[in-house]
């Protein structure tokens, strides 16, 4: 049973119904003792009588009480009235992340700020002996004013501590439900979650994994056409590097993805603060303009050294990097043809006689050139004509 917006429950008026799922229905409410919105998560009175019910809305209020840090949702009180269980929470005034992912994935720079303070969040409960289980983006709301995170339902959560008992059953948005079996959201598991093998944090790691991969590319690296089908592919299928879906993204950054998403727990990151770090460290040196650096030397120094008495100039080499731009485009459809090409050279860089070029390269997709000269390494993009420049240490030669 709904309860209407403008009816009480207990001290609480309806404002607003947020939300419904297998663990209750969500509503926004104005406390009317304390005159401040709150949100209230109801089990309503059809399954109130229902023991497992109950036990895991005590036990989501045992492990949130448990917590007190900035990017996890805060209880107030667990209640009952007019015959229904619920939980008073912080209202998070927001989206939740599943709705603000792009379908090509989110920039780098709005990527971290998220994605860091969701690992910390992770990290404080696995200390605090709490595994959420059911981590998510529907589960990780980011507010409208000022783009904090916060992280909730905790009604999957395992406990860990004297007198605190788990109970395994599922439940979630689109999760396979079993007595004693498999818990957690089917897209988000881990390999032994989707196992209903024993988890511990690491398993948390490997969703935090999922997340990130979905977040950076905007689609999840475990997909199929049934529960059964994905289930399968965590267990058997290794998902390309971001990086390859999404050309661009640091090499370093596709890593950390790569090893939270390992099938073995042992190879993944060991805690989840291992994984904030690592996350922050990378924000570093983006912010820095490091990050771009270390790219762009990793560019040059990887190539071949090429003389390039052949290229006279540049330019030519950017004329066919933008025919290499136009065949990556692809040619599919009949209103391209290859006689309606027109081919511009232009000159990208400075007069090859006062800043001879020792080698150059043009990326596949023929966006960038890499080449270097008496100066440093450079990466241009050829759109632009922005350069990124690592002056050569004294002791590097390209003669």
């Amino acid at each position: 049973m709904r309860l209407d917006v403008g009816s009480r429950l207990g001290a609480y008026q309806i404002v607003a119904a947020l939300g419904e799922g297998g663990m209750g229905e969500v509503y926004l409410a104005n406390d009317i003792r304390l005159g401040r919105p709150v949100a209230l998560k109801v089990l309503p009175r059809e399954v109130a009588g229902d023991p497992d019910r109950r036990h895991r809305l005590e036990r989501e209020a045992q492990a949130v009480a448990r917590l007190n840090h900035p990017n996890i949702v805060t209880l107030f009180s667990f209640e009952e009235a007019d015959g229904m269980s619920f939980l008073t929470m912080e209202y998070v005034d927001g989206q939740p992340l599943s709705s603000g992912i792009p379908s090509q994935g989110l920039p780098l720079d709005r990527l971290l700020p998220i994605a860091i303070p969701i690992a910390d969040a992770v990290a404080a409960a696995h200390q605090s002996g709490i595994i959420h289980r059911d981590l998510k983006p529907g589960n990780v709301m980011v507010t409208s004013a000022t783009s904090r995170v916060k992280v909730l339902d905790f009604g999957l959560a395992k406990l860990h501590g004297p007198g605190l008992v788990d109970a395994a059953a599922a439940t979630g948005t689109t999760p396979i439900t079993a007595h004693g079996g498999i818990v957690g959201t089917v897209a988000y598991m881990s390999p032994e979650q989707a196992e209903g093998r024993p988890t511990d944090a690491r398993s948390d790691i490997f969703s935090l994994g999922v997340m990130l991969f979905e977040m950076a590319t905007g689609r999840r690296p475990f997909v199929g056409g049934s529960s059964v089908s994905v289930i399968t592919a965590i267990l058997r299928d290794t998902p390309p590097s971001v990086s390859e879906v999404r050309p661009g993204l640091p090499l370093e950054f596709a890593r950390i993805v790569r090893r939270c998403l390992q099938k073995d727990p042992d190879r993944r990151y060991q805690t989840a603060l291992d994984l904030r770090n690592a996350l922050e460290e990378l924000k570093q040196e983006s912010d820095s303009g490091a990050l771009t650096q270390d790219g762009a030397v990793r560019a040059a120094v990887s190539l071949r050294r090429r003389p390039v008495a052949a290229i006279a100039s540049v330019a030519g080499a950017a004329a066919v990097g933008i025919f290499g731009l136009w065949l990556a485009q692809g040619r599919s459809g009949t209103d391209r043809q290859p006689a309606a090409l027109e081919i511009r050279e232009r000159q990208v860089t400075s007069n090859p006689v006062e800043a001879p070029i020792f080698f150059a390269a043009i990326s596949a997709d023929g966006r960038y050139i890499a080449y270097s000269d008496l100066r440093g390494l450079h990466l241009r993009f050829v759109d632009t004509g922005e350069t990124r420049t690592v002056p050569v240490p004294p002791e590097f030669c390209f003669t």
